[in-house]
């Protein structure tokens, strides 16, 4: 069985940039602590400061399912769930 791997892309409403990204480095901290969690990185565009890119490796569905139902996502949706303009999520896994 492959790793699963998760790519979520995200945009900060206009003025919370700054403060929705600070609270996204905080959540990578916490994530990376998690059983299963491979690798947690957190990338922001060079020219639209809060546009960002999760990429996310976990040893398989359920490591992931753990981490988006855990404490810590709750607490980062009610500090900085209103800050985000829009957002996607792709859940994928490795063909080549």
């Amino acid at each position: 069985m492959s790793d699963f791997v998760v790519v979520a892309l995200a945009q900060a409403k206009p003025g919370y940039e700054a403060a929705l990204v600070a609270a996204q480095a905080a959540l990578v901290l916490e994530a990376r602590k998690q059983s299963g969690c491979i690798v947690y990185e957190l990338h922001e565009d060079d020219s639209q400061p809060g546009k960002v890119v999760f990429f996310e490796r976990w040893r398989d569905r359920a490591a992931w399912q753990n981490h988006i139902t855990g404490p810590h996502i709750e607490a980062f949706k009610a500090q900085a769930g209103d800050w985000i303009a829009h957002s996607e999520l792709l859940q994928m896994h490795q063909v080549a």
